[in-house]
């Protein structure tokens, strides 16, 4: 036989043998995943004036008149069918249920609507079944210590929308 004809059938022979031998395999299954989340709504509140008053009026129990806080959402996915309104802020020292104010003047906040839940600074919750509208909040100034300190003053107050 001549040696090139010899190698090519030792190599198809080989070929032939290799093919016929189960290779070794292995599967793996993995899950495509997804989610279709509704879409956002924009809210918006406006910085709200207290009023001025004089120091002499804080004579023990003095609370300022309210003043509504309106909170607007607007433009909801239709999705959207119930929003959260967490409120947070600094307390007053003097009355840590108030947002802080001056020296002996905090701020009273609560729910614009009965029962007119109080909002406290370490964080309220108000529940809505409802997504875009107008949510009011009031606000006023109070008195919180025996003595008062004149100026002005501005009193952080945030809120995080949430729904769905």
């Amino acid at each position: 036989m001549h040696p090139i004809r010899h190698g090519l059938c030792a190599a198809l022979v080989f070929a032939a043998t290799s093919l016929a031998s189960p290779a070794q395999a292995q599967s793996v299954t993995f899950n495509l995943t997804g989610e279709v989340l509704p879409g956002v709504c924009q809210f918006t509140v406006n910085n709200v004036d207290l009023g001025s008053y004089v120091a002499t009026q804080f004579t023990g129990a003095f609370n300022g008149a309210w003043v509504n806080v309106p909170v607007q959402v607007t433009r909801c996915d239709p999705l959207i069918t119930k929003i959260a309104l967490r409120v947070s802020g600094l307390a007053d020292a003097g009355k840590t249920t108030y947002f802080r104010g001056l020296t002996g003047v905090g701020v009273e906040l609560q729910q614009g609507i009965a029962p007119n839940t109080p909002i406290v600074p370490a964080g309220t919750t108000l529940s809505y079944t409802t997504a875009a509208g107008t949510y009011m909040l009031r606000a006023r100034m109070a008195q919180t210590a025996a003595t008062v300190a004149a100026g002005k003053f501005s009193a952080p107050v945030t809120i995080t929308l949430s729904y769905n």
